[in-house]
């Protein structure tokens, strides 16, 4: 059976089901919006998982090659007082994680992009109609184009459109908080990812290589509120001036206009079924999280490592396209409701106000980074690809 796919969204998810598929021999089309896969300017998080996704598929040592290695996460309170550690490097050595990297997100679309044959994707093409039955799927744009293959999948982000025309309107849930992110001068030269917990507001900067250091923050910030601190640099460092480490204070120094900062909702899409048919979603349209794990990307590339698997089962004939679908969920639906949740609860942890609160939270953090066989052992379970135990915490 010569399967065929059309994926809506251009993104991490998107692209990286086009690459699996591609290397399947599976015919593939990526639909994206955008006139060009331009991303904002901030660096992201490729965990050991994400790594060994695409370690797989061919696709690491181009994302290596303009990143900064993920060796180690290192936590500090407000004033920069160490709270713990965690190493990678040990887990590395012994071979049991990928290792991982933090580079710029226009980077890691790039090399995607660069992994598929050419004439995958399809920029600039806006959708006017969706349709699937039991005889295929079929997709129009803007432009009077019409595609059609076997399958549908939607990797169309947080507020995705094939999300709403086949399962029902799902608007992300708003957790109370913010962040911003930007990218900077390394200046300091921070090796590791580090962290720094405030009062509802936390801080952290990665260093993503070619000298550069991503800035993130989070704040907490009513829904309706458009107090984001953007109206000048100055307002920006007062709203963390609460977090006096010399290293985010000199990152923030570095910036000399908010123009590029990017301030976004924290939120998450809380999606029942993520598969009917010859639909499924994938990433963010299926299972949007927290950013406090760095798990966005991997999962998504997770997901497409899962699907491409079961769709390439439903073109030898082992199954049908609605079981694949189902098989894929079903594969997938544990392990992301797991880190779901643990993303979840460390935000909300980190987002605490009260002083009691926020020194309970940091004694607890010293405690437990003390323990380190503990440590090491939750960070193989959550990061290994794929997993070698059971894919809850």
């Amino acid at each position: 059976m010569r399967l065929s796919t059309i994926v809506v969204g251009g993104g991490i998810g998107g692209l990286s089901l086009g690459r699996e598929l591609a290397l399947a021999g599976l015919s593939v089309v990526v639909l994206e919006r955008a006139p060009k896969l331009a991303t904002v300017g901030a660096g992201i998080i490729m965990n050991p998982n994400a790594m060994a996704v695409l370690e797989a598929n061919g696709m690491a040592s181009c994302v290596r090659s303009r990143s900064s290695p993920y060796l180690a996460r290192d936590t500090y309170d407000h004033r920069g007082r160490r709270l713990a550690t965690r190493d990678y490097r040990p887990l590395y050595a012994a071979g049991r994680l990928a290792i991982g990297a933090l580079c710029h997100r226009a980077h890691l679309h790039e090399c995607l992009s660069d992994g598929l044959p050419a004439g995958t994707i399809h920029l600039d093409t806006r959708i006017v109609a969706l349709e699937a039955d039991a005889g295929g799927v079929r997709v129009e744009t803007e432009r009077g184009e019409v595609f059609t293959a076997d399958v549908l999948i939607g990797a169309d982000g947080i507020r995705s459109t094939v999300r709403a025309r086949f399962f029902g309107p799902n608007e992300p849930v708003y957790l109370g908080y913010r962040s911003h992110r930007f990218v900077v001068p390394n200046v300091d030269g921070v090796e590791h990812f580090t962290e720094f917990l405030g009062r509802g507001k936390r801080v952290g900067l990665v260093p993503i290589g070619g000298g550069q250091l991503y800035v993130w923050t989070t704040f907490n910030s009513p829904h309706e509120s458009r107090a984001w601190a953007l109206e000048s640099v100055g307002a920006l460092r007062t709203l963390f001036g609460e977090l006096t480490d010399s290293r985010v204070r000199r990152a923030f120094g570095e910036l000399e206009s908010t123009d590029g900062v990017v301030c976004t909702d924290i939120e998450e899409v809380r999606q029942p079924a993520w598969a009917r048919g010859r639909v499924a979603l994938l990433g963010d349209a299926a299972h949007a999280l927290t950013p406090n794990m760095g798990q966005g990307a991997g999962l998504a590339m997770e997901d497409a490592a899962v699907l491409a698997e079961e769709l390439t089962r439903a073109a030898r004939g082992e199954t049908d396209m609605p079981r694949a679908l189902e098989s894929y969920v079903a594969r997938r639906r544990r392990r992301v409701e797991t880190i779901v949740r643990l993303s979840r609860q460390i935000g909300e942890e980190g987002q605490l106000t009260g002083v009691l609160a926020c020194w309970l939270r940091n004694r607890r953090i010293r405690r437990e980074g003390r323990s380190l066989a503990r440590t090491q052992a939750a960070l193989e379970r959550l990061l290994a690809w794929p997993p070698r135990a059971a894919e809850t915490a």
